[in-house]
């Protein structure tokens, strides 16, 4: 390839857009992670139990008088 090769002249970068990238590639690395750790902070507040008045889910019931097995 020479120099006057217009594929060339697009792969070599310079040095004033070398240095703009930089900064811009860490502002998107900062980006995606604050976006999983909003997103995962959202998902946990909505798995969060709510208040019931009755027992969690799956726990074992009590016996009640028209259990067979109870005494």
């Amino acid at each position: 390839m020479t120099p006057a090769d217009p594929a060339a002249q697009l792969a070599a970068a310079s040095g004033t857009s070398s240095l703009l990238m930089v900064p811009i590639g860490i502002v998107v690395v900062l980006v995606l992670i604050g976006a999983f750790w909003w997103g995962s902070r959202r998902v946990a507040r909505r798995r969060r139990p709510t208040s019931r008045t009755g027992p969690p889910p799956g726990a074992a019931h009590e016996r009640t008088a028209h259990d067979p097995d109870s005494p």
